[in-house]
This record gives structure tokens, sequence and C-alpha cells, in this order.
């Protein structure tokens, strides 16, 4: 039979408030039938302040078991469940989960009825919580607790001689499949791998364990055959060292991963098989030459990121985690960091898109003795044996973010991460001295001195972001996108040092300080949070993942044989705008031309990165004055002409333009699937619009396999643009089918002269 893994996301019944569970669920009438992910309600899009449910919700769905499964294991896994969860099993209590951000993983063989229908029922409450990380109540904290199975669900059904879950096997350093690596080069790599077997078949079971390395293009690199036997309820680790020669090595610039396929045969049979996707590298923090990764030296841009978004808050499905991982890589930030461990979805996309992570403990400037200290203990030790394997992982990060500890708590989580993860190419950060990594702090004025003599790596977890104060929090950081150029452009400035808030904490302190392994910016994207009326405005995508000016300066770091030429102009080449042009540029140096008429070539600006900004002095003043006009910037690269970008000034709404954000990754029918869907107001020419149709709410309808997430009552549609740009959000259904959506302005304008509508269709893919 091998392994058969179901999806468990479709068909959930749900319903806000409590029930108690040991009954049968009330009339199905009073429930609303879902997929996960699911968000317990909807929210506006700024939704700071505490707007979001707390409180209980009540999950269930019926399972039917035929004698198939019989003498099979059954387990199920849910990658998040916001809040404590109580569960039920056919009316039954069997268990309570504390943690958010880490999966609820039960084995329900023993209980299961089979030929009749089960029910698995699951009661969230997501309220404040002191003994249970983060801790922190709501209207204290920087982000929010928004509620229900907010990330994915399946099943696993396994004959009884199987890999065990390494959540449920409870085995320090080991459970499930634990793969590290030693002699690792680009000459020769070793490969070790410890599987955890149980036998629960029959007494001495003897059997063949296998493991095969599969390349990318399914070939097999190399295989390794043993032979085992296991007691009836004997449960054993086996290890084995694989040789690779000549392996393709994971990196940041080249994200290589083999499919490690474990199987467990007998005969003909096959009793379990699992795949895991591994990549192969070794790395090591120095105090004089930085990160070397796969020996090489390299210092690692990050960011900072929470996992949310509009209207669904937590709930984003695997498409939209994945897009908002390859918007940040595309922008050249190789590290994430978040304030707990964030969902399968995301870590699988770092793997594939050659970005590292720092993984931390659920916590937020907040500590208690007792339970809490227990449970914050147990997610470091589970965070560790849930991730292990993914080669993304750069940082464990077991201290809690900004929370005082007692000293004795701080060694214990630092000693649990190296218990669980007993091989080389394992370290730790914090802000404190306890751990492997020292966080570097630039809030302080002067970096005290005992720091220096500790002689450990520094890596920078949170940069470019300081507030006017705490309170307020105006910052030229976090100015939202439809503020227009002149904000986006002061948020770049800070990034450079050139405003008087920067203080020793922008990129180029980032870039210039040899001592630095790598650096976070906060944060990467717009978010809601609990403790402030408003979101975080900070980072280079706003709430609906559009990019600032600052996406593109960052984007503009990068090296062209990583990311080719990068050309931006940083104007809207409006009545309003700067004087100056302002360019982002991987190139050497640029080409300003006025309505075809060459203006200039300029090298870049005296500041202190890699690839300095462009700056054409006074340009409006003296190219552009009443006339509508045309700028054109040309990149050049050894004296010839290698990109070329055209801003034209925009002139009055005149038509809408959709367009769906799919990036390559493709519409699911699964029901809960999700793809965001931007309405550009444009001039005749085709140039948006920025500020003129601001006020001018949109209309959105759709037809076919979709819906339109959130309605007037949340503000979602209609909905006026930003910078010229309305977003919304489109879900499938569970068919695959064509799907049809249009926009029209809110109040019709029956002049020839009015905005016209447009229509867009795609399909969603089974």
């Amino acid at each position: 039979m091998g392994h058969i893994i179901q999806s468990l996301n479709q068909n959930w019944f749900f319903k806000l408030g409590s029930e108690d569970l040991t009954q049968s669920p009330s009339e199905k009438k009073c429930y609303e039938k879902v997929n996960l992910p699911h968000s317990v309600t909807l929210t506006p899009a700024i939704s700071s302040g505490g707007i979001n449910y707390q409180g209980e919700c009540v999950y269930y769905k019926a399972l039917t078991f035929t004698d198939a499964e019989k003498n099979k294991k059954i387990i199920l896994e849910f990658d998040g469940a916001m809040g404590v969860t109580d569960v039920y099993l056919n009316g039954k209590y069997f268990t309570t989960h504390y943690c958010s951000y880490l999966p609820l993983v039960i084995d329900i063989t023993e209980e299961v009825k089979f030929n009749e229908e089960n029910i698995i029922a699951l009661k969230l409450d997501n309220s404040d919580n002191g003994d249970v990380p983060p801790g922190t109540p709501q209207s204290s904290l920087d982000f929010t607790y928004e509620g229900g199975l907010y990330r994915e669900a399946r099943m696993h059904i396994v004959d009884k001689l199987y890999v065990t879950h390494a959540l449920l096997a409870d085995e320090q350093a080991g459970g499930g499949l634990f793969v590290s690596y030693e002699d690792v080069s680009e000459e020769y790599a070793t490969i070790k791998i410890k599987t955890h077997i149980k036998n629960e078949v029959k007494e001495a079971q003897t059997f063949k364990l296998i493991h095969e390395l599969l390349d990318q293009e399914g070939n097999n690199v190399q295989t390794l055959i043993s032979e085992h036997s296991l007691n009836l309820d004997e449960a054993k680790h086996f290890e084995q060292h694989m040789e690779v020669n000549a392996p393709q090595l994971w990196s940041m610039e080249r994200p290589y991963l083999y499919k490690l396929v474990t199987s467990i045969v007998e005969g003909e049979i096959c009793y379990d098989q699992i795949t895991t996707t591994i990549g192969i590298r070794t790395f090591q923090f120095t105090v004089d030459k930085g990160l070397l990764f796969n020996g090489k030296s390299v210092k690692v841009p990050g960011a900072n990121y929470h996992h949310t978004t509009v209207y669904i808050g937590n709930a984003m499905p695997a498409s939209l985690l994945r897009r908002d991982a390859l918007k940040l890589r595309q922008a050249g930030f190789k590290n994430i960091r978040s304030h707990y461990p964030l969902t399968p979805a995301f870590v699988e996309a770092c793997d594939e898109y050659g970005m590292t992570m720092i993984v931390g403990a659920p916590g937020w400037q907040w500590f208690k003795e007792g339970i809490f200290e227990t449970y914050a203990k147990d997610n470091v030790r589970k965070m560790v044996r849930w991730l292990r394997n993914h080669p993304s992982i750069l940082i464990w990060e077991p201290l809690l973010n900004e929370s005082y500890m007692p000293e004795a708590f701080k060694k214990a989580v630092h000693d649990i991460v190296h218990e669980e993860y007993s091989y080389r190419d394992c370290y730790t950060g914090s802000d404190d001295d306890v751990t492997d990594i020292l966080y570097k702090n630039f809030f302080d004025e002067k970096e005290p001195e005992e720091k220096s003599v500790l002689k450990k790596p520094l890596w920078v977890r949170e940069y470019n972001d300081r507030p006017d104060d705490w309170n307020n929090q105006g910052c030229a950081w976090r100015v939202p996108r439809g503020w227009g150029e002149g904000p986006m452009l002061k948020a770049v400035e800070r990034a450079l040092g050139q405003d008087a808030q920067s203080q020793r904490q922008n990129y180029v302190d980032m870039v210039n300080d040899d001592a630095i392994c790598g650096y976070g910016l906060w944060p990467a994207i717009e978010y809601n949070r609990g403790y402030h009326v408003a979101p975080c405005w900070g980072g280079v995508l706003d709430l609906y993942r559009v990019p600032k000016f600052a996406y593109y300066f960052f984007k503009s770091q990068q090296d062209r044989a990583e990311s080719g030429v990068i050309l931006f102009i940083a104007n809207y080449w409006s009545e309003i705008s700067a004087n100056d042009v302002i360019v982002y540029s991987n190139a050497e140096r640029v080409r300003l031309y006025h309505n075809d008429t060459f203006i200039e070539e300029i090298g870049p600006d005296d500041v202190k990165v890699q690839y300095p900004p462009f700056t054409f002095k006074n340009v409006r003043n003296r190219c552009k004055k009443r006339e509508r006009s045309v700028i054109k910037v040309e990149a050049l690269i050894n004296g010839e002409v290698v990109a070329t970008e055209v801003r034209q000034s925009p002139g009055i709404q005149k038509q809408l333009k959709l367009e769906a954000d799919f990036m390559g990754i493709p519409l699911k029918a699964d029901g809960s699937d999700i793809v965001m869907v931007y309405c550009k107001v444009l001039d005749e020419e085709g140039n948006v619009v920025p500020f003129t149709a601001d006020s001018y709410p949109i209309l959105f309808t759709v037809e076919g396999e979709g819906e339109i997430i959130g309605d007037a009552s949340i503000g979602a549609n209609p909905i006026c643009p930003e910078g010229g740009i309305a977003t919304i959000m489109v879900r499938s259904t569970q068919k695959a089918g064509p799907i049809k959506v249009k926009a029209e302005l809110f109040w019709k304008q029956p002049i020839a002269k009015g905005v016209q509508g447009d229509s867009l269709i795609f399909e969603s893919v089974k």
C-alpha cells in the first residue's frame, strides 16, 4: 500500500462561538461550509487595533473508513490551529493543543470506527492567554491572533510497519527521518540518514530499508539498501551514510534540490514510502570571515516577514505564500525571519527559491515562569524536529523576541536546539550572548564594549525602522504607497542614511560593516497589528503586495549575473513630481532623454552601497515645463546600452486594466486558493494615473468558478485605488473552469470621455 496522504482541506463545517462537542454537532444549518486555510471572519484591509475576532469557534468534519483501512495507521496533521485547540473524536475528548504556530498531529488509529461516519471536531480559542506563547495580549502585540484553522491539513494512512512521525515519536534528535551532512564539497559529500521505524504488524518483522537519491530530472544518483528486523511494538533508529560524488550543492544563488525516497519493503510488499526534499550544503559562522556558505564567504541581505494579508489575515493559501516568497527573493532578499515558525508552504518556497531562514520560537515581549515556560521549551524542541531537514534553515532563534527571561531558561532553550540538532551546521541566535550568534542591536547610540569582546559572529536581526517614538510611530520608512513619490523617495533616503533619523541602523551601515554576517530589513511587507491603530506601513511591498520605490532600490543592489540589469525611474513625471529624476540601477552609467532629445549621461551617486542611485538634477524645471512629455533612461555597461525604461506624464483617467498576479503559480480549484487581481487606472496612452482617480470607487464582479473575497461591509468591493491601483482577491471554487472578472467605476460616467471598464478571463485548474 505504501503511504497515502490525503488532503483534509475541503468540506469542513464551521461556527463562530462555542459548542458542547461531546454531543453530536447541532443542525448543519447553524454551520457554514468552509475550506482550509480558513479565516474565522473577514476584516477590513486596515484592521489594526484589534478589529479581528477573538474568542471560540468550532470546526467539524465527517471521515469514513472502509475495511481497506483496517490494520493501518491513521494520523491527522494540521499545520496550524490558532489558539488553544481542544480535539474531539466521535464525541470523546481526545487532546488539547497549545501552540498556534506548530502542527497539531494526532494518531486516531485506535479510535476509528469502520464503515460508518467518524466526526472529528475541534474547538479553537484565540483569546489572550498568558500561559501560551507568544503570551502577549493582542492589545499589546505587534501582530495579531486572527484565529481558525488557518493553515493546511492532511491525513496519513500507512501500513503498521512505518517511518514514524517526528512530532509523535517524541525522540530526542530523532523520530521520523533526519538528514544531515558531512564532508561537503563540490567533489564529494556524505549524507547521514537517520530513520526511526516502528513495527506494529507482527512479531520479528524483517524488512529492507531502501534510500534512493534522485536528482531534479528524476535520475537515480545513489541507492542504499540495508536489512533489519524489529519485534512487535519495537521502534528503533537506523543510521546510514550515503556517499555522493560531485554533488550539486544547494546555495542561495543556485538552490539545487534532491528527492530522497525512503521505502520499507518486504518481498513484494512496500509497507511505507516517504519522499523528503533535501539540499546538500554546509555553512559555518565565523568572527573574522563572516558566514562561510559552501566554503565561500558571504554576507546575507534579509528581511523580516509576517504570515498575514488583507481580509483573510493569517489564512493564506500556499499560492499567496509562495508569491510572497518569490517577490522577496526577486527583490534580492536571501534570508527571512519571523517571530514564529512559518507554514510549510512558505518554508518549501524558500528551499526552492534560495532564501535562507531564521526560525524563531513563538514569542514577543513576554515571559512567565511555570506553564508558559514549559510550553516555550516544548515549542523549541518541536520546531527543530519539524523543520530540521529543510536546506533553507540557517539559524534557530530559541530565545523569545525582546523578552526578559531568566538565565536558566535562556541556556535551556539554547541547549535544546543543540540536543535536537546534534550535528554540525547548527547555530542559535539572539540578542543575548547565550547563543552561538549575537544579534547586533543598533538601537543603542554606542555599541556596548562588552559585546565587542565576546568574539561571536554578528547578525543584525532588524534594521532601518526607527520611529519617532513608540507611541506615535511616525517614521520615514513607514510610508504607505498611496502617499506618493516624495514619501517613497524619503524611505529610500532612510535606507541610504540620508535622513537624520537613521542613526547607524540603515542599509549603508549594513553593507559597510565587515563584522556583520547578515542583516534583516524590518519589515519586508506591510502588516496589521494588535497594539496600534495603524498598520506597520514599512516595507518594500504594500498590504496588497504592490511594490513601492524601495522594492526597486533593493532589487537594484543585486549583481547583474544573478538578477540581470535592473533599471527603474523613481519618478511619475507628473505635474507634482520632484524636480530631480532618480534612477535605481545596477548599471555602470545611465543616460537621460527628454522627448527623445539627449539630456545627459551620468555615473552613480556618491553613496557607499554596491550600486548607488543615479540622480539627474533639476530635470523637471529644465525640461518638462507645462507640457506632458516623455523621459527615457538607458542603462550602460561597458559603453553599450543594455536596458531602457520610459516614463510618460500621466494624463486624465480613461480606462481600467485588469491583471491577475499569478507569477507562474496557477489557481487551484480547491475552494481555498486565491489570486490577487490588480485594476490599474490608465490614461489614453496606457500610463497608470497615480492620484487623480484615487477617490473613484471601482466595483468588481465575478462570473464562473470564482468569488470575490469581501464586500462593501469591510471596504473590499467596491474599493478605491491607491496610487492608481485597486486590488481584489479572487478565490476559486472546487470546480475547475473559467473565471471572468469585470471592473467598472461604481458611479457611472455616461459621457464619452468617461472611464471605460475592463474584463479579464482566466482559469482555475485541478
